[in-house]
């Protein structure tokens, strides 16, 4: 796809700007902010940046140890109307509203940067009812609610996929950019990986991630591998595999010993070196979330996806036939998945090594390095539009 980019004077000294950075809930959001902002950081040393979003969250843990400041407010899921959360939720929001103004007057900034989901729609509400200047990066190739709510003031919307256009109103400046993913995806490489995991260079990885908070649909998978024998026989004919499983936040640990009871499989409730598990893996199995397909697609993995069925308006069924209309990707819909497929999977990626190749390739032609850059460069951009009006 092409990216649109925008030159940028990089003789240009910048005076000191401030951005606030609204993202939270879910990795998937969090990741592509810090990205962002970490690229923002190195174009505009001077700009001061700083993320909001729930207090002791995985935004929190996640922008301080970036380095960046962090400024707590309160958000909740949207719940159903018929739901008993509904009126918690209308307070948690209404709460987060008037605290997001309260920070967007202490801070006075210049921009606001929101990555959608629900932690950002407060501080979004905010900035617009404040009138100050905001921009929003949409991750999945279906955007989501909060994204799809406030686009039409938005200074610009950065999608991750083509498709995503037709979503939105011809009334909004889209920008097409792609994935901002960590640094770490582009500098890591298979061998270094697993020199560093302690994984023989021989050893053939399929790793098995659910997500950060996890997929019990694909755990139960694994755990009934060999439920017949099959996973037993399979080892025996290739007894240099190796299954490494992130069975979740949400599983609990119990999940996890069940499944290193099984041999040659290694389970933990969550990898804190996933880039290096995944550079490590000769095959990918796990959701199709758009960092994941992002992740995936920067260190060139063949994958098998299993869209989560339940995620809104159907996002990661759309995000995975991407992927395997691209050649990168086969995909099993999550009420077809169980330990059979899994297990022939498997089966037929230790013998198509040629074909898991080509898929890998074809994964990394939709690799997206310069997103964050774009982006940032956008920014400054905008920016500088907002200085030059001032004066």
């Amino acid at each position: 796809m092409t990216i649109e980019k925008i030159p940028i004077n990089e003789n240009n000294n910048h005076p000191s700007k401030t951005v606030l950075i609204a993202a939270g809930g879910t990795s998937g959001h969090i990741f592509p902010a810090i990205a962002i902002a970490s690229e923002l950081r190195s174009v505009c040393p001077s700009c001061r940046i700083v993320f909001s979003g729930i207090a002791d969250s995985l935004e929190h843990k996640s922008a301080l140890e970036e380095g960046f400041e962090f400024s707590p407010i309160t958000a909740q899921n949207l719940p159903s109307r018929n739901d008993r959360r509904f009126f918690k939720w209308l307070f948690n929001n209404l709460r987060g509203i008037r605290l997001s103004r309260r920070i967007l007057k202490n801070l006075n900034p210049d921009l606001v940067i929101g990555t959608g989901g629900y932690v950002s729609a407060p501080v979004i509400a905010a900035a617009s009812m404040s009138r100050v200047p905001y921009v929003l990066h949409e991750q999945n190739s279906v955007p989501g609610r909060a994204n799809r709510l406030f686009a039409k003031r938005a200074k610009a919307v950065f999608i991750s996929y083509d498709v995503s256009r037709k979503h939105f109103s011809n009334k909004v400046k889209l920008i097409l950019t792609g994935n901002p993913v960590r640094p770490d995806f582009y500098r890591l490489e298979r061998e270094g990986s697993r020199n560093k995991l302690g994984i023989d260079r021989d050893t053939f990885v399929v790793l098995v991630m659910g997500g950060s908070l996890g997929a019990r649909k694909i755990n139960n998978a694994v755990e009934c591998l060999d439920r017949e024998s099959g996973w037993s026989a399979l080892l025996e004919k290739y007894p240099n595999l190796r299954l490494f499983v992130s069975t979740g936040v949400q599983n609990g640990e119990l999940a996890a010993e069940r499944l290193n009871a099984i041999p040659h499989i290694h389970a933990s409730l969550y990898f804190d070196d996933a880039p290096e598990r995944i550079a490590a893996c000769d095959f990918y199995v796990g959701r199709a979330g758009a960092m994941t397909c992002a992740e995936i697609a920067a260190l060139g993995k063949p994958s098998m996806l299993i869209p989560y069925p339940h995620a809104a308006d159907d996002h990661q069924t759309e995000n995975a036939r991407v992927m395997e209309e691209a050649g990168a990707s086969f995909v099993c819909e999550d009420r077809s998945f169980d330990s059979h497929i899994l297990l022939e999977t498997i089966r037929s990626a230790l013998v198509e090594k040629e074909l898991l190749a080509l898929m890998g390739q074809r994964a990394a032609d939709l690799a997206t390095p310069d997103a964050s850059r774009t982006i940032a460069d956008h920014i400054m951009h905008l920016l500088d539009e907002n200085e030059t009006r001032q004066e």
